[in-house]
C-alpha cells in the first residue's frame, strides 16, 4: 500500500474493517470493499491473501501490544493448542465472536486437546508474534495468513508432510494441495482461495461487434470474421486494441486513432500492482535462482512486462496509464468506471464493481460476466489469492495442532466462510474443500444474478501459480517492494524497458545479498 501506485485508500479503508461484508466470495453487497485476510494487502481494495506484502520485520520491539481479548486458561488433563490470530484477518469485533464458536465446537467434539484463541491488533501481530517465539513461548498454530504474510516468519513453519499423510486430502483440488508443497516442506493445506479470472463489461463488447471471452477452459475465440482462436494474451491484446476507442469512436487499430484522448480501454491489470503478479499470469517462476540468493527474470516474466509496456506506451495503446487509471473513476479503479472492456484480478474483485452496469448508475442492470484466463505458449498461467493456517516448528504439541488446524479448514468452514443467513461467515472467500462450494456458488448467484461464468471461477482453481507470486525471497520486504515500484515505473511514463530491467535485476541482487 505504498509507493503512489494507484491505491483506492477509502476503499482500503474498508477492507481492513469489514470481511464478512465482501472478501470476493459471498458478498453481500458488490459496493462493499473486502477485507484483507494477510496482513499486508495489495494495492486494491484488498483480497483475503495479502498480494504486494509489505511485511513487518521479524525482530521485535522489547514489548508488543497484546490484545485486550481475553486468553482461555488452560484446563487440567488437556493438551492445549495456542491458535494465534492477527497475521492476517480475524482481529474485528464482528469476527471474534464467530472463531470462539469454532474453537468451542471443536473442543466439544473431543475431549483431549483444548483449542485456545489468541487475538492480536493487526498492526502488532508481526511484532507479538516474533517476541512469543523468541521468549519461548510461541503459539502453535497461526492463521488465516497468506503467502506473503507468512514470510515474515520464513523458516520457522512446521513442516506438515508426515500429518498431511494420515488425512483425506481428496477433498481439496489436488493442484491446490500441491501448491503448498515448498522448499520449507509441506507448509499448509488450502482453506480461502481466490482464482483469477477475466471480468469483463459485457456492453463495451456489445458495441464493438465483438464476442465475450471463453467461459471453459480451452475454449477458442471467435473473432467478428468468424475465425477460431486460441485464447492467449496475444489474442488478447488484439481485442483490446479494437475495444479501445478515441473521442471520436476510433479504435486503436483504425487510421486516425487518438491515444492522446481515449474514452474506453481493452485491459487493464487493475490492482495487480507489482511485476511478479504480471509475469506469473504468462507462466509460475520466481527472481530468485534455485541457489536461493541469486537474482533473475524468468523469460516469460519479461515476454509479460513487454506486452504491458507496448499495451500502455506502443502506437495501438489498449491499457490505460497511470494518469488513465486515476481519472477514469474512484481513483484508479478503471474498469469500475465503466471504460475499460476487461481486467484480470482474483475474485475479491467482485466487491467493487458497482457502477459496472449498462449506463454507469448504480440502479442500472449490471453488465459484467466473467471469463477465463487467457493461456502463454499453451499454458494458462492463473494466480491465485489464498490463506491457509500454519503450524510453528516450535509447538511442542505438532500432532494435536495439526488435529485442530485440520478441522478449521474442513468441519470449520461452514461458519468461517460459509456462513448463513442469521450469521454471516467472518472470512470471505470461496472454501477450497470441494464440498463445500456448492453452498458458494449458490450466494453468488444470488447476489450477481446477471453473471452466469461461475463454474468458470471453479476451474481457475486448476491453475494456481506455483510457486506463488508472493513465494518468498530473500530480504523479502525490500524485494517485494522493489517489484512494486518496478510495475509504478512501467505504469507511469516510457522507459527503455531492457535497460530498466537490467537495473532492476541489479537491484535485487543488491537486496538479496544484503540480507546473506
Amino acid at each position: 500500500m505504498k509507493k503512489n501506485l494507484f491505491l483506492l485508500t477509502a476503499l482500503i479503508i474498508v477492507a481492513s474493517m469489514i470481511l464478512a461484508a465482501c472478501g470476493g466470495a459471498a458478498a453481500p453487497a458488490p459496493t462493499a470493499a473486502p477485507v484483507a485476510t494477510d496482513t499486508q494487502a495489495p494495492a486494491a481494495p484488498a483480497a483475503t491473501q495479502a498480494p504486494g506484502a509489505t511485511a513487518t520485520p521479524t525482530v521485535a520491539p522489547a514489548t508488543a501490544t497484546t490484545t485486550p481479548f481475553p486468553i482461555a486458561a488452560c484446563q487440567a488433563g488437556k493438551t492445549c493448542v495456542r491458535w494465534f490470530v492477527g497475521l492476517g484477518t480475524g482481529t474485528n469485533a464482528v469476527q471474534i465472536p464467530v472463531e470462539q464458536q469454532v474453537v468451542d465446537d471443536f473442543n466439544a467434539s473431543q475431549s483431549k486437546i483444548q483449542l485456545i484463541l489468541e487475538i492480536v491488533p493487526n498492526n502488532s501481530a508481526n511484532d507479538a508474534l516474533a517476541t512469543e517465539i523468541a521468549s519461548g513461548n510461541g503459539p502453535d498454530i497461526v492463521g488465516p495468513v497468506g503467502w506473503a504474510g507468512s514470510n515474515a516468519f520464513h523458516g520457522q513453519w512446521l513442516d506438515l508432510k508426515q500429518y498431511i499423510s494420515k488425512v483425506d486430502t481428496s477433498v481439496f483440488n489436488p493442484a491446490l494441495v500441491k501448491w503448498f508443497e515448498t522448499s520449507e516442506g509441506d507448509v499448509g493445506l488450502p482453506f480461502a482461495v481466490y482464482p483469477s479470472a477475466i471480468f469483463y463489461n459485457k456492453a463495451i463488447f456489445d458495441a464493438a461487434g465483438y464476442n465475450y471471452p471463453p467461459a471453459k477452459y480451452g475454449d477458442k475465440y471467435k473473432m467478428p470474421d468468424g475465425s477460431m482462436v486460441d485464447w492467449t494474451w496475444d489474442t488478447v491484446a488484439k481485442v483490446s486494441e479494437a475495444l479501445t476507442t478515441d473521442k471520436a469512436g476510433k479504435n486503436a487499430t483504425e487510421s486516425g486513432f487518438d491515444k492522446n484522448n481515449i474514452v474506453n480501454y481493452g485491459f487493464t491489470w487493475g490492482f495487480e500492482n507489482s511485476v511478479n503478479y504480471v509475469g506469473a499470469f504468462w507462466q509460475a517462476g520466481s527472481l530468485v535462482a534455485a541457489d536461493g540468493k541469486t537474482a533473475q527474470i524468468p523469460d516469460a516474466w519479461k515476454a509479460a512486462w513487454q506486452w504491458t509496456y507496448d499495451g500502455i506506451w506502443g502506437n495501438q495503446p489498449f491499457i490505460p496509464n497511470q494518469n488513465y487509471q486515476q481519472s477514469l473513476n474512484n481513483g484508479g479503479n478503471p474498469f469500475d468506471g465503466n471504460h475499460v472492456a476487461m481486467i484480470d484480478n482474483p475474485i475479491w474483485y467482485t466487491c467493487c464493481m458497482s457502477h459496472v452496469t449498462t449506463d454507469g448508475s448504480d440502479k442500472s442492470p449490471a453488465t459484467w460476466d466473467i471469463g477465463t484466463m487467457p493461456s502463454y505458449n499453451g499454458k494458462v498461467g492463473g494466480r491465485i489469492d489464498a490463506d491457509t493456517f500454519r503450524i510453528l516448528k516450535s509447538t511442542k504439541h505438532p500432532q494435536e495442532a495439526f488435529d485442530a488446524m485440520y478441522y478449521l479448514e474442513t468441519t470449520g468452514v461452514t461458519k468461517l466462510i460459509i456462513g448463513s443467513k442469521d450469521q454471516p461467515a467472518p472470512y470471505g472467500a470461496l472454501p477450497a474443500r470441494t464440498a463445500d462450494q456448492a453452498a458458494w456458488l449458490a450466494a453468488e448467484k444470488v447476489t450477481f444474478p446477471q453473471v452466469q461464468n461461475w463454474d468458470t471461477i471453479i476451474a481457475g482453481l486448476n491453475y494456481p501459480d506455483s510457486p506463488s507470486a508472493e513465494a518468498y525471497m530473500p530480504n523479502f520486504i525490500k524485494a517485494f517492494d522493489r517489484t512494486r515500484t518496478f510495475y509504478a515505473l512501467i505504469l507511469t511514463s516510457p522507459i527503455d524497458l531492457a535497460k530498466e530491467e537490467a537495473t532492476f535485476q541489479s537491484d535485487m541482487q543488491t537486496i538479496f545479498s544484503s540480507q546473506q
